[in-house]
């Protein structure tokens, strides 16, 4: 008899339990409004291809400097001071960070733009506050220039990359201005 009545006790309770749960739910969605739902279907089509995936290898600095190298023409110093004398529009950029231009000085009436800023300072899609004005004119003669000749590779085929039509870089750098007994300014 006793556990006639806990069964009794358990089964009222279940059914409690579920009145309780029904008169919730119902409850809950009446104040739901109802919305429209919109039902995409997305199907990806997959065709076969014999050809294997394409993976690129990362360059390295020598393969980079090689390709600019390749891209870009290389002048001799003498011929760049010419230029400078005969087109007193080239505008000579030494691409290396200030301080290292401060150990060798640079080329007489070059302007310091780092390699590391030019990317934005030529660029004519971002803020007029981080442009160069010098480098809004993309036919003007510029000439690159570094310490040894490839960050001013680099840098001048950057410059050919983004649109600039009249770019060359100084062969061998500061180190073959100096060589050829030409002048040089600190900064």
């Amino acid at each position: 008899m006793k556990k006639k009545i806990i069964w009794l006790v358990v089964i009222s309770l279940v059914a409690l339990s579920l009145v309780i749960t029904s008169c919730t739910t119902a409850a809950a969605e009446q104040k739901t409004e109802e919305k429209p739902t919109t039902v995409v279907t997305v199907t990806k089509t997959v065709v076969p291809t014999t050809e294997a995936p394409k993976t690129e290898v990362p360059k390295t600095f020598t393969q980079m400097v090689t390709e600019a190298m390749a891209a870009v023409p290389a002048l001799k110093p003498a011929e760049v001071q010419r230029r400078q004398q005969q087109y007193p529009n080239t505008l000579v950029i030494d691409v290396r960070d200030a301080p290292d231009i401060l150990l060798t000085g640079r080329i007489p009436g070059a302007v310091n733009i780092s390699y590391g800023s030019l990317t934005y300072k030529a660029d004519q899609g971002v803020p007029q506050e981080w442009r160069d004005p010098r480098l809004q004119d993309r036919s003007r003669p510029i000439i690159t220039v570094c310490y040894s000749g490839e960050l001013g590779a680099l840098g001048a085929k950057l410059l050919k990359d983004m649109g600039f039509t009249n770019v060359a870089f100084v062969e061998g750098g500061m180190q073959a201005w100096k060589a050829a007994g030409l002048p040089t300014e600190a900064t």
